[in-house]
């Protein structure tokens, strides 16, 4: 299962008693982790029915925790975050780490009851060979979330501007997918944010520009990187040189540089190669 069908069942008020949502891309752990919470308890119900645990507790424990009936009824929700349950198992580990260890665990699992939902959360990788993991996404779900791609940025930015019925003009999209094109790593969390400035700073107007970009973005160092390789794009020397003396001025590594130039000359070389071959028409 992926993250866009599980948020689609959740939606729909199809919830599952279990969940492992793992991966790199904390923000969407968290943001799906709430969102499964909010559809199980109502505001006034949180309190009493909703269990944050920051780290594993011992099976018994959680054992005892999923079996015990809500006082004022409901559903009894128990979130566990960063647990090691699913990972790795170590060499030399002993009884409760165990795999032998384990079968009270992978009992409550396949016997959950209908009053209490758990949802585990870890940003470390997971063993799918683990028992305990097979189990869970046989009588649950296991959603692994990374890093957006770069070539899935369109299709997001596309939801999220429709979400908030706003749009974009051509160049601002392919401006803001640019810089993003630029980033080593795409968190959803960075993009909302910086997202959710620019919606803010054209508050009143329907379409997003690139220039409501380029003033809300300016502090990015990946929008003075994507000035300079346009600078260089427009063989505006000079302000190539300049550009690349700030980036250096401010702490940029020069091998991100010069491999983003390398890119560039690349790129260049290729449609310059494309246009006298006939290729690019």
């Amino acid at each position: 299962m992926n993250y866009t069908n599980i948020m689609a069942e959740v939606k729909k008020g199809q919830v599952r008693s279990l969940y492992l949502l793992y991966g790199e891309e904390s923000y969407l752990i968290r943001q799906m982790e709430q969102t499964i919470v909010k559809a199980l308890l109502n505001p006034d119900e949180m309190d009493m029915n909703l269990t944050v645990l920051d780290k594993d507790p011992t099976i018994n424990d959680l054992v005892e925790r999923i079996e015990t009936v809500p006082f004022m009824g409901g559903k009894n929700v128990i979130a566990v975050r960063d647990t090691a349950f699913f990972r790795a198992k170590k060499t030399g580990t002993k009884e409760e780490d165990s795999e032998e260890s384990n079968e009270r665990l992978l009992s409550i699992l396949a016997n959950m009851p209908d009053y209490s939902h758990v949802i585990f959360s870890s940003s470390e990788k997971v063993d799918k060979r683990r028992k305990v993991y097979k189990q869970l996404e046989k009588y649950g779900a296991a959603i692994e979330l990374s890093y957006l791609k770069a070539k899935d940025v369109r299709g997001w930015l596309l939801e999220e501007l429709s979400a908030k019925k706003r749009n974009m003009s051509g160049d601002g999209m392919e401006y803001f997918l640019s810089i993003v094109s630029l980033m080593s790593q795409i968190s959803l969390g960075f993009l909302t944010n910086e997202l959710e400035k620019v919606i803010l700073f054209s508050t009143g107007r329907q379409t997003i520009t690139k220039e409501d970009l380029m003033a809300t973005l300016a502090s990015l160092p990946e929008v003075s990187v994507f000035a300079m390789i346009e600078a260089l794009g427009q063989k505006q020397v000079g302000k190539t040189i300049r550009l690349l003396e700030e980036q250096l001025a401010t702490g940029e590594h020069p091998l991100k540089l010069i491999a983003l130039l390398s890119r560039q000359v690349r790129l260049m070389w290729r449609a310059k190669t494309l246009a006298d071959t006939g290729m690019g028409s």
